[in-house]
């Protein structure tokens, strides 16, 4: 992968975050009597984090001279 195509990978990544966070809904979770409202966006953001780490650690990290 070039380092073009892992900039890209990792942009589209935070705009598919950017639109779940606007765009997106709430996770519910109901045990009654406890209700548990989390936003989608929470997930996705973890989700997005990872990524964006691994594919700039494979493409962006020290290359070995040798």
């Amino acid at each position: 992968m070039s380092e073009v195509g892992a900039y890209l990978t990792i942009v589209v990544m935070w705009l598919a975050m950017l639109f779940v966070g606007i765009f997106g809904t709430n996770m519910i979770f109901s045990n009654p009597p406890n209700v548990t409202t989390i936003p989608s966006a929470v997930v996705v953001a973890i989700f997005a984090a990872i990524g964006t780490a691994s594919v700039a650690k494979r493409v962006f990290g020290r290359k070995s001279t040798g």
